[in-house]
């Protein structure tokens, strides 16, 4: 069975509506737990914007694909590997702060859809292996930029306090 890698990109973006409503309605919400464990002058604005470009982002790359096809995979392909490596780094955050990361619940289904890719379009070659790594380095990438920037505010502002988390 082969699945369209159009209509995987789209699901992966119709993920991440269900994943922004998730981390704005479920628990306490990933802008209270933004500024409770990291960045006490974050707000829903932020929130809003931040998650805006993103989604604007990532539906105008999936178009570019479909016209121009080949190496015009990488810029959805790069967002669909960085929504993937955002639901391990929620699986980790719940693990080190042991409470729920607000994002965590929806994160399953972007592993199942990159499966989805895997299976369907890396093996079978409808997109070449330097397109998928060069998508992955990308999307890991732009995890580490956005979280590794979170984390080091986290320890910037607890320094002193005895404590590295």
């Amino acid at each position: 069975m082969t699945l369209s890698l159009n209509v995987l990109l789209w699901s992966f973006l119709m993920a991440f509506s269900i994943h922004i409503v998730e981390e704005s309605t479920v628990g306490d919400g990933f802008v209270q737990m933004m500024k409770k464990n990291f960045w006490p002058e974050y707000d829903g604005m932020k929130f809003f914007w931040f998650n805006l470009i993103l989604f604007s982002l990532f539906a105008i790359g999936i178009v570019l694909f479909e016209i121009f096809q080949r190496a015009w995979v990488i810029w959805p392909l790069g967002f669909a590997f960085m929504c993937v490596t955002n639901g391990i780094w929620h699986l980790l955050q719940t693990a080190i702060l042991r409470e729920y990361s607000p994002g965590l619940i929806t994160s399953p289904i972007y592993w199942i859809l990159m499966y989805f890719i895997v299976r369907s379009n890396l093996l079978t070659g409808e997109i070449s292996p330097s397109h998928f790594w060069t998508a992955m380095v990308i999307g890991m990438l732009m995890t580490l930029l956005m979280f590794g920037s979170v984390w080091s505010f986290r320890l910037r502002t607890r320094r002193g306090t005895g404590s590295w988390l």
